[in-house]
C-alpha cells in the first residue's frame, strides 16, 4: 500500500482541480466525519451495544451468538450490523428511535461547512456517504445559496447524476427519515439500483475517502468490483490503522493512503486546494444580508396593510405574533409601539420570543422602567431557559434596581444556559469588577468573553478599562483600547474610557478631548460621559464655566447619582462656593448609603480638607477606610489640596499625606 503525505496530497488535488476539466472528486464520507458533531461512530455504537447485550443475555446465549456470527471481540467495529441486529432484536423500532435520538442535536462542524463550499464553489464534485445524518445538506442550506439534490433512498438512484447547479449527495444506506439501513442483511448488500449511477460517477470522479472504516459489505463490495478510477485516495486518522481489506483495496486501485488529524483538520487544509472559496464568515454574511434584504422588502409591502388594519378598530383581522412584531418595529412613536406590543402579548401571552423583544424594547430603547421587572418575570416564566431574558433581567437588577444579590443570581443562571455567550460573560465581568470588586474572577470572565469572540468591540473596551484602572497595565490597556476602536470607532463607551486613559496616563490632552467629544456626539445624554468630560475640563483645562455646564448637564440626566453629586461638590469647593457645595456633598453621602467604595473615601477627604468643625471625625473615618483597603487610585486631589492650604488648613502635612495614600495603591 502506497502512502503519501497530506502536503503531497494537497498539491496533487490542486493539480487535478486546476488543470483538468473532465475529472472531478467524489468525497466518500463515513461516520468519522460526524464524530465532532456529536454523533457516535459505528465503532463506538458497536461497543456500547455489545456491552448492553452482555447485560441482557446469559453467558451461554452470548457465546452461541458469537459463534453464529463469527464475531471477533478484538475488532468489534467490523461487526456493527450483527451487533445492531442482536441489540434490537426484541423491538426493531427501538433501534431506529435510538438513531434518531443520537442525531437529533448534531450540528455541522467546520469541515461540513468547508465541504458545502467546495460543492457549490467548485461545481460538479459530489458526495457519497454511508451516514444517515443531514449535516452536509444542512451546511449547504445554511452556508451557501444553493439547494442540494439528496438521493437518500435507492428509489431515487435514477436521479443521482452530478450537477453544476445542485450539489449531489448520495446516501447508500438511506436518509435517517427514510427507514435507514443498519441490519447486516441490508448494509452488506448494495441495492442494484445504485450500481449504474455509481459506475457513471466513478468513470469521471476520483474517490476521496474520509472518515470511513470500510466495515460494511455493500460499499466495500462495490469498490472491490468497480472499474479502476483514474486515481484513488483513502484518508485515515493517524491514530488508527487501515484494515487488511482496506489495504488490499488501495493496492488494487493503485491508490494512496493519507494519514490525517481528523475530518475538520483535513477540510481546512483543502481550502488551499479550492481557492474559489471565500472566507466562510464573509460568504455567510453576504448570503444572510441578501436574504434579510429580500425579506425586509416583502415585510415593508405587507406592513402597510397590516399597520392600517391594526390601528383601525373596525377591522376584525386576526394578526399573527410575527405581524404584530413587524408593525410594532415600524412604529416610530415609542408609546404607540409599547401599546402594540401589549396588545400582541395579550393575544399571545405564551410566545417567548415576543416577550424577549418587548422587554428589550422597554429596557434598552424606550428606557421605560415602569413595570419592567414584572414584564421580565413574566417573560422568564414563559421561557425559563431563555438566556437573553435572564441576562437582560440581571442587567436591569444590577444597573437600575441595584439589587445585586438577585442580579448575580440571574447572571449565573444565564451563563449556565449559554456559557459561551460573549455578552453574558462580558456583562458578568463588569458586575464582578464594578460591584463585587472581585478582580481576579472579573478578568477570568473578560478573557472567557474574548475567547468566545475576540472581535467584540465593547468587550475589548471594557477589558481595556479594567487593565487601566485595576491592573495598571497601561501598555496592554492601550492595546485593547486601540483594538476596540479599530473594530468600532463609534463605540461611545470605549471613546470616553480611552479619553480618560489618554489624559490621566499618557498626558495627551488634545487627543483625550477629541475622544470625549466623539463620545458625546454619539451619546449626548450619557451621565458618565458628561461627568467625565466635566472632570477633564475642571482638572486639565481649568475651564470652570464650561466644566460647570457639563456637571449640571450630568445632574439634569440623573440628579440622584452619588458620583456626580460628589464630583460637583468637589468642583464647587475649589470654586470657592462652599455654601453651594455643602448640599451636594451631603446628598452624595446620603446616596452612597455608607457603601465602602472609592467614592466614600473621596467624600470624607473633601470633609477633611474643607470642613474644619468635623476634622477629627473625618480623619478617623479616612483612617478606618484606609485600613480596610479602600482607595481612590488615580483620582486627583491636587486642586482641593492647593485650595485648602491657601485657606489655612490646620494640618497641612496630614492633608497631603491623606491625598497621597488615598490615590495610590496600598503597599
Amino acid at each position: 500500500m502506497k502512502t503519501i503525505s497530506l502536503h503531497n496530497f494537497k498539491h496533487t488535488l490542486r493539480d487535478i482541480h486546476t488543470n483538468t476539466e473532465s475529472r472531478k472528486f467524489c468525497f466518500i464520507i463515513g461516520a468519522g466525519a460526524s464524530y465532532k458533531s456529536g454523533i457516535p461512530t459505528g465503532g463506538q455504537l458497536a461497543k456500547k451495544w455489545f456491552a448492553e447485550i452482555e447485560e441482557r443475555y446469559s453467558d451461554l446465549e452470548i457465546e452461541e451468538w458469537i459463534k453464529e456470527v463469527k464475531l471477533n471481540k478484538k475488532d468489534i467495529a467490523t461487526h456493527y450490523g450483527a451487533i445492531y441486529r442482536k441489540r434490537f432484536e426484541s423491538d426493531k423500532t427501538s433501534g431506529y428511535e435510538f438513531l434518531v435520538q443520537a442525531m437529533r442535536s448534531a450540528k455541522p462542524t467546520f469541515g461540513h461547512i468547508v465541504l458545502a463550499q467546495i460543492l457549490t464553489k467548485a461545481p460538479g464534485n459530489c458526495i457519497l456517504t454511508t451516514n444517515f445524518d443531514s449535516l452536509i445538506e444542512s451546511s449547504i442550506y445554511q452556508y451557501t445559496d444553493r439547494t442540494p439534490l439528496v438521493c437518500g433512498h435507492e428509489s431515487l438512484s435514477g436521479y443521482a447524476r452530478p450537477s453544476n447547479i445542485h450539489p449531489l449527495i448520495i446516501k447508500i444506506h438511506r436518509d435517517l427519515l427514510l427507514s435507514p439501513k443498519s441490519d447486516p442483511d441490508e448494509i452488506n448488500r448494495l441495492d442494484e439500483g445504485w450500481k449504474e449511477p455509481l459506475d457513471n460517477i466513478f468513470s469521471g470522479h476520483i474517490p476521496i475517502v474520509i472518515g470511513y472504516g470500510g466495515n460494511d459489505g455493500s460499499l466495500m463490495d462495490y469498490f472491490e468490483k468497480m472499474n479502476k478510477p483514474s486515481n484513488f485516495f483513502w484518508c485515515g486518522h493517524k491514530e488508527s490503522k487501515p484494515t487488511k481489506r482496506v489495504e488490499k483495496l488501495i493496492k488494487k486501485m493503485n491508490g494512496f493512503y493519507i494519514e490525517i488529524d481528523g475530518f475538520d483538520e483535513m477540510m481546512q487544509e483543502l481550502l488551499w486546494v479550492f481557492d474559489e472559496i471565500k472566507p466562510i464568515k464573509e460568504e455567510l454574511d453576504d448570503i444572510t444580508k441578501s436574504r434579510i434584504e429580500a425579506m425586509d422588502i416583502q415585510l415593508k409591502e405587507m406592513n402597510i396593510e397590516a399597520k392600517s388594519e391594526i390601528l383601525d378598530s373596525t377591522v376584525k383581522k386576526e394578526l399573527s405574533a410575527f405581524e404584530y412584531s413587524s408593525v410594532a418595529k415600524s412604529e416610530k412613536d415609542y408609546e404607540k409601539r409599547k401599546t402594540i406590543y401589549l396588545e400582541a402579548l395579550e393575544a399571545f401571552p405564551k410566545t417567548a420570543w415576543l416577550w424577549n423583544e418587548f422587554t428589550f424594547f422597554l429596557h434598552f430603547i424606550k428606557k421605560d422602567h415602569v413595570n419592567l421587572e414584572k414584564y421580565y418575570q413574566q417573560a422568564i416564566s414563559v421561557d425559563p431557559e431563555n438566556a437573553n431574558n435572564n441576562e437582560n433581567y440581571a442587567i436591569f437588577l444590577h444597573e437600575i434596581k441595584e439589587d445585586y444579590e438577585n442580579a448575580e443570581k440571574y447572571y449565573v443562571r444565564a451563563l449556565s444556559i449559554a456559557p459561551g455567550s460573549v455578552f453574558t460573560n462580558g456583562n458578568y465581568a463588569n458586575f464582578l469588577y464594578k460591584i463585587r470588586n472581585d478582580y481576579d474572577n472579573a478578568e477570568k470572565y473578560y478573557l472567557k468573553a474574548l475567547s468566545s469572540n475576540p472581535e467584540h468591540a465593547n468587550t475589548n473596551g471594557n477589558y481595556a478599562a479594567f487593565l487601566h484602572f485595576i491592573r495598571k497595565d497601561y501598555d496592554k490597556a492601550e492595546k485593547y483600547f486601540l483594538k476596540a476602536l479599530s473594530l468600532d470607532p463609534e463605540e461611545s463607551n470605549v471613546n470616553v474610557n480611552y479619553a480618560v486613559f489618554l489624559y490621566k496616563i499618557r498626558g495627551k490632552h488634545d487627543q483625550a478631548e477629541k475622544h470625549f467629544l466623539k463620545a458625546l456626539s454619539i451619546d449626548s445624554q450619557s451621565l458618565i460621559k458628561n461627568g467625565n468630560y466635566a472632570n477633564f475640563l475642571c482638572d486639565i483645562r481649568e475651564d470652570y464655566p464650561k466644566a460647570e455646564k457639563f456637571y449640571q448637564k450630568a445632574l439634569s440626566i440623573n440628579p440622584n447619582d452619588a458620583n456626580i453629586n460628589g464630583n460637583y461638590a468637589r468642583f464647587l469647593l475649589i470654586s470657592n462656593k462652599k455654601d453651594d457645595a455643602t448640599g451636594y456633598l451631603e446628598k452624595a453621602f446620603l446616596l452612597n448609603n455608607n457603601e465602602k467604595i472609592d467614592l466614600l473615601i473621596e467624600l470624607w477627604f473633601y470633609k477633611y480638607a474643607h470642613y474644619y468643625d468635623s476634622i477629627n471625625d473625618s480623619e478617623n473615618r479616612i483612617e478606618e477606610l484606609l485600613s480596610e483597603g479602600i482607595r481612590a487610585v488615580g483620582w486627583s486631589f491636587d486642586q482641593n489640596v492647593d485650595f485648602a492650604l491657601k485657606n489655612g488648613h490646620p494640618n497641612p502635612d496630614k492633608l497631603k499625606e491623606f491625598a497621597k495614600r488615598i490615590t495610590t495603591n496600598k503597599n
